[in-house]
């Protein structure tokens, strides 16, 4: 065969060289006429060049001299997937049944048309016709000591595009619990989740029925005679003090997800004030007091709260643990992320290294802002995931933030504008039925107390694995089959 042909095909991809009689032979001369595009390309990135980003890394007191070899494609592809069951690193160091990664009912195609009006995917004419668009695929090599063949030693493979246009998602089912079955069960990786916002509906309460949940305060008589009082949560005539549902908007933070084996991620930072909570929403609101000293020789009496009575100004630090197998839509939109597997932690070219790490040697030191591969197997996505508004389904209970209210209405309560001033009319009551009703409103502001600003210290919460209306999972299926 001619030495053109093989030279020819090497640079043009065997572009343009068949016919219908077979292959062309081309002369020297028509070969230095020719121009094309090769479909493979080959780089590698020096251990002392300055892209490497293990340059001046050290390990163990030592350097690492790690080079990259990236064998790339110059193409674009299309895919559509469904993989029924994804388990990377099983077993071994990971005890029996421990995974790198573990994925149910995972599914790749192309973006949706539109969303609908919580933030679902919408596909006009079937998530199924649709793909997901690869552009450049590559396959990289991290080797150590590449310029020594008897050291050189091959470290980590990493696969990857240089564009990725999908939407991943993971799981059938959009529970209202977490799933051992469904979704993302276990991830070793990095994920940048971006800043958004979200609304959740609090579920009705009772506040006052615990042992946690004791209210103090300070009671006056006709001006002359003074005492105080102490909720008695347990006496069967406390009713409680009933507190109605709350729309609460929020926005979260920017954060990352970051480790190997998570079957989590926590979002701290959340803050949200709870400009105005009712305690007069019910019509049976009622404490059980002790009273000490007595009052006319009265000690034991029933509080009620006059209409208007409420608690203003509550800041809350939220933090909210959400389980990785109730999220399951996540779009892929520009730079690639990638899947990796290393024999050592690794920062792979193009990695996410945030700023206060990039003069750092040990990648031990480095921030979870960070993607710092670890060893064994990796999923990394390079451009923050956008979740989209998150709303809760269901009504979220926080009733863990009861004792904390107390404990500071019960620090407002000892100041003296807080005082219970019983008239006339309000001691004959007291005398005749053992019943203490506010003369006025009892309104604390714990503003003051929870602002940081102000000095004071906001109340806190946990939120957990909360049902989120945007992540239904639209079928990547003809027909109506869930997952095929």
């Amino acid at each position: 065969m001619h030495k053109g042909i093989v030279m020819a095909l090497a640079s043009m991809g065997l572009t343009g060289l068949v016919n219908a009689q077979g292959m062309v032979p081309l002369t020297d001369v028509q070969l230095s006429e020719t121009t094309g595009q090769a479909l493979m390309s080959l780089n590698y990135i020096d251990p002392a060049a300055t892209k490497n980003p293990m340059k001046g890394i050290v390990t163990n007191g030592q350097s690492n001299k790690i080079g990259f070899y990236k064998l790339g494609m110059e193409a674009e592809i299309e895919l559509n997937a469904n993989i029924k069951n994804l388990q990377l690193g099983c077993g071994g160091v990971n005890g029996a049944g421990g995974c790198d990664i573990d994925i149910k009912n995972l599914s790749l195609s192309g973006l949706p048309s539109s969303y609908d009006a919580v933030g679902n995917p919408v596909y006009s004419e079937g998530r199924a016709s649709t793909s997901g668009k690869m552009t450049n695929p590559f396959m990289e090599f991290a080797i150590s000591n590449p310029e020594s063949s008897s050291t050189r030693e091959l470290k980590g493979i990493r696969f990857s595009a240089e564009k990725i246009d999908a939407l991943l998602s993971a799981g059938v089912n959009n529970g209202a619990t977490a799933s051992t079955t469904d979704g993302i069960q276990s991830l070793s990786g990095f994920m940048q989740i971006a800043a958004t916002s979200g609304t959740v509906n609090t579920a009705v309460g009772t506040f006052g029925k615990k042992a946690d949940e004791i209210v103090k305060g300070n009671i006056k008589v006709l001006g002359l005679i003074d005492s105080s009082f102490t909720s008695l949560p347990n006496d069967a005539q406390t009713h409680g003090i009933t507190l109605p549902s709350m729309k609460v908007d929020f926005v979260t933070p920017a954060f990352q997800v970051n480790g190997s084996r998570q079957a989590s991620a926590l979002i701290d930072g959340i803050n949200i004030t709870l400009d105005h909570i009712p305690l007069d929403a019910g019509p049976n609101n009622q404490l059980a007091v002790s009273l000490n000293p007595s009052i006319l020789g009265i000690d034991y009496a029933r509080v009620k709260l006059k209409a208007g009575s409420a608690v203003k100004n509550l800041n809350v630090g939220v933090s909210f643990s959400q389980s990785l197998s109730m999220i399951h839509n996540i779009p892929l939109k520009g730079i690639g992320g990638y899947l990796a597997m290393q024999s050592t932690s690794l920062l792979w070219p193009g990695a996410n290294i945030a700023d206060e790490d990039r003069n750092k040697t040990n990648l031990l030191d480095m921030s979870g802002a960070t993607d710092v591969a670890k060893t064994g197997w990796w999923m990394s996505f390079a451009d923050p995931v956008q979740l989209g508004k998150l709303e809760a389904t269901n009504p979220v209970d926080i009733s863990s933030v009861y004792a904390q209210v107390a404990s500071l209405m019960n620090d407002q309560l000892k100041n003296s504008d807080q005082t219970i001033n019983l008239g006339p009319s309000e001691a004959i009551d007291a005398l005749r039925n053992k019943v203490i009703e506010t003369p006025k409103a009892l309104v604390v502001d714990l503003n003051k107390a929870t602002n940081p600003s102000l000095g004071g210290k906001p109340a806190s919460i946990l939120l957990q694995n909360l049902q989120l209306k945007n992540q239904n999972v639209v079928s990547n299926c003809y027909g109506a089959l869930k997952f095929c």
